[in-house]
């Protein structure tokens, strides 16, 4: 019966998904911050943008469509460095 119990609280797999959990949330809460400051800045730098690609002629338009997009992929791999990054997806996945 002993040995049983102490089984019980010496659970790994237990821990591990806890930690899965706990990581998992980091990551939401991560993602909903990086968002959430993104949505407020996007119009002031829009604006600066237009003020750029109307001053400047030559590579002002192309800077103006070319920046949006540079910044959307610097976003997925930032999400994507956070999900692959993480012990849950590592060696045998979240209940290897």
């Amino acid at each position: 019966m002993m040995g049983k119990i102490a089984n019980l609280r010496s659970d790994e797999k237990g821990v591990q998904v806890l930690n899965a959990v706990v990581v998992f949330i980091v990551l939401v809460i991560a993602i909903m911050v990086l968002v959430i400051v993104l949505a407020n800045l996007w119009p002031t730098f829009t604006n600066a943008l237009t003020n750029y690609s109307t001053n400047e002629t030559t590579f002002g338009p192309t800077v103006k469509s070319l920046t949006p997009l540079l910044i959307g992929v610097a976003v997925l791999l930032f999400v994507l460095a956070l999900v692959f990054g993480m012990a849950i997806f590592r060696e045998g996945g979240l209940f290897g």
